[in-house]
């Protein structure tokens, strides 16, 4: 069997000798769709371009390490680690288990994808952003073909086995290369000065793109730290009634036992009688602890895990807090969003 490499692979294809051959699976940039960080690049002036570019990074909010595109995109991002690691060596069953609850990303999310690459490419800021920016969309690629796939096989998943040749297929694009055409860097064009200051529409657009995706990953963490929450609450209100009810039957059967007593109680120094004495044990339970983020991070996803670590922890310590600026983080990005996309209509 052929040997892949474990690393994602990007490449420049001349125009004229980019035709996929049997062993090959290429994926180009969208049709018609020119990098604002080539356009860029094609200004001749040194000084303009470096000004260029660095307003551009800003803007776009380029990723500048893999944490930060794993807390954008965590379900694809999880997928294309084990992709990466299981190329060739994958069946139907374990890349439909594997990609359980993973979407695939929207045409401005993928766009968003190949402009980081063509920056990195561009730029040659970081070899992992990089790597990882194209397994992304060698990911997405393949999760595209496989729910075409699927779609097409209503059986049980465990039940479907690949053919020869639909295993070849996966596999070749598994180990796809990303490709940027000579064509899309080598032509000389014009360039405006005025160049970033008109690509202002889109920048809210990929603004939002941002958001909706940090939007997304807190809703999930969410809905984690809630059943947490919820479960905390279920098991200290069913101890708390299992040590009412046995106080109470502690008190009913010190009760009976003092009622039903037959012998008479004489007190020795007077020689009177006396009433039984009867010793009823305190109730003692124990106050309900606000549960702390750091005693629930074992319990959580691994991306839900560097969310809580890195923004929710610095800031408050107990779950109640955690939830509570989890849901005013959320109203915040959200009206945020309302005023980006306002401003692209």
């Amino acid at each position: 069997m052929k040997k892949y490499s474990s690393k994602a692979d990007v490449a420049l294809i001349d125009p004229a000798l980019n035709n996929k051959n049997d062993n090959q699976y290429l994926i180009y940039p969208p049709a018609n769709k020119t990098s604002h960080f080539v356009k860029i690049t094609r200004i001749k002036d040194l000084d303009k371009r470096a000004a260029a570019m660095g307003k551009a990074v800003r803007m776009y909010n380029v990723f500048e390490n893999s944490l930060e595109i794993r807390s954008a995109l965590p379900s694809l991002y999880d997928f294309s680690l084990w992709l990466s690691e299981h190329k060739g060596e994958f069946s139907y069953s374990t890349i439909k288990r594997s990609a359980k609850r993973i979407t695939l990303l929207t045409e401005a999310q993928e766009i968003f994808i190949w402009e980081n690459l063509i920056y990195q490419i561009v730029e040659k800021q970081s070899l992992v952003v990089k790597e990882t920016l194209i397994r992304l969309l060698v990911s997405n690629e393949f999760l595209k073909e496989f729910i075409d796939f699927s779609q097409e096989n209503d059986t049980h998943y465990e039940d479907i086995l690949f053919t020869e040749e639909q295993h070849q297929k996966f596999t070749m694009i598994a180990n796809a290369t990303v490709v940027i055409t000579k064509e899309l860097l080598d032509v000389e064009t014009s360039v405006s000065e005025a160049l970033v200051e008109d690509q202002t529409q889109q920048l809210f657009i990929e603004k939002c793109i941002l958001l909706q995706n940090k939007i997304t990953l807190y809703k999930e963490v969410l809905v984690e730290l809630k059943k947490i929450s919820t479960l905390y609450d279920h098991e200290y209100d069913n101890g708390f009634h299992k040590a009412l009810k046995a106080q109470k039957e502690t008190v009913t059967i010190a009760a009976d036992d003092m009622l039903n007593a037959k012998e008479t109680i004489i007190d020795v120094y007077t020689g009177d009688e006396v009433e039984a004495q009867v010793y009823i044990p305190s109730f003692l339970f124990e106050v309900k602890k606000p549960l702390q983020l750091k005693s629930i991070l074992h319990k959580v996803k691994e991306a839900s895990k560097i969310v809580i670590e890195k923004e929710l922890i610095p800031v408050c310590k107990t779950l109640v807090e955690g939830l509570h600026l989890l849901r005013q983080t959320i109203l915040y990005y959200q009206q945020c969003m309302d005023i980006f996309l306002s401003k692209t209509i």
